[in-house]
């Protein structure tokens, strides 16, 4: 059975061999182990595809993401700054001072600029470079953020967390309107290009930072937006939202998501909520598990993860969020050993 196959099968509840084991990301990772910027790591002469495809299959991963550096193109395109030269690129400006500066934008002209990026470029081509390496064996995952997410970079987080509550002239939903077209484009070019599974991750919309109705209101009806647009052209969405979201549970697997990935939650509960209409992604904790514990400590909260899972299907161990740099390799590989054995 190939990875695919074992993902294909997790995704449907059918019955597998083993527990399948994945990462989010992990690009970040991948550049500070290799001792690479962002900016070195697309400029590598593959666009570090063959990177990508071996450190995956090194740590045991049976999902392989790429298209995840562009570098946020739509700050650049609109005007803003962004560092390359570091292992993830950061924003030093941003395009929005306030929030009524989105109407200086228009979308269409944005997604046309930012096409012709350069580290954009790159990552198409990274895209396509890594599923002419792995062909049809493995899901290839990847995307930017979601719009939610977008939406708060432009303007930055804590900005547009006091927009959230006082914008009466409709602003905040013209950006999330806007933000939504760019994160369409950027998947859709990633799909023409060998992607199969879009990842959404929607770091802002966690319940640490905004309150369920603010989710209701704001943060599930742009995503679905976004699905809606792409559900013909890929069958397979991810959601990530960081944070306790035990109260989503039931309504993503309303919505046509394929699998959640979560962070602090009780996942027993989640897959019964889950009612087998949406597979679960995690969640052993990146910083206080995989970057602190030992190997040995990681195989053992993974195997008991995966035994208290396997009754129900629909699960992928996988860490509760992105890596951060310090996790060791051997933790990882721990991790994909308890799937394996489980």
């Amino acid at each position: 059975m190939t990875n695919k196959e074992l993902i294909s099968k997790t995704f449907a509840f059918e019955k597998i061999d083993r527990i399948p084991f994945a990462v989010l990301n992990g690009q970040m990772w991948i550049c500070a182990k290799n001792h690479l910027t962002v900016a070195e790591f697309l400029d590598l002469p593959d666009t570090g595809a063959q990177l990508l495809a071996d450190t995956y299959q090194e740590m045991g991963s049976s999902i392989m993401t790429a298209g995840c550096a562009a570098a946020w193109p739509m700050i650049t395109a609109m005007g803003g700054t962004i560092d390359m030269n570091t292992i993830a690129a950061e924003i030093i400006t941003r395009p929005l001072k306030e929030i009524s500066d989105i109407e200086k934008y228009n979308a269409k002209e944005i997604i046309a600029a930012m096409r012709e990026d350069h580290y954009y470029q790159r990552t198409l081509v990274q895209t396509k470079n890594l599923r002419r390496i792995v062909g049809d064996t493995c899901f290839i995952g990847g995307g930017f953020f979601g719009p939610f997410t977008i939406a708060a970079q432009l303007l930055g987080v804590d900005d547009f967390m006091v927009a959230l509550f006082e914008d009466e002239e409709g602003y905040v939903n013209q950006v999330l309107d806007f933000a939504n077209e760019i994160c369409i484009a950027y998947a859709e070019d990633l799909i023409e290009n060998g992607l199969d599974l879009v990842t959404i991750p929607e770091p802002v919309a966690s319940g640490d930072l905004i309150s369920p109705d603010m989710f209701d209101e704001y943060v599930l009806p742009i995503d679905l937006k976004m699905i809606e647009r792409l559900k013909d052209k890929c069958d397979n969405i991810l959601v990530h939202i960081c944070g306790k979201t035990d109260h989503l549970v039931k309504v993503l697997a309303a919505a046509p998501v394929t699998v959640f990935s979560v962070d602090s939650i009780d996942m027993v509960q989640a897959q019964k909520d889950a009612d087998g209409k949406m597979a679960l992604f995690g969640n052993l904790n990146p910083a206080n598990i995989l970057a602190a514990k030992s190997a040995e400590e990681v195989y053992a909260y993974s195997k008991g993860l995966c035994e208290k899972m396997k009754p129900y299907g629909g699960f992928i161990l996988a860490p509760g969020c992105d890596l951060a740099p310090n996790i060791p390799l051997e933790n990882l590989q721990a991790m994909a050993k308890a799937a394996q054995e489980s």
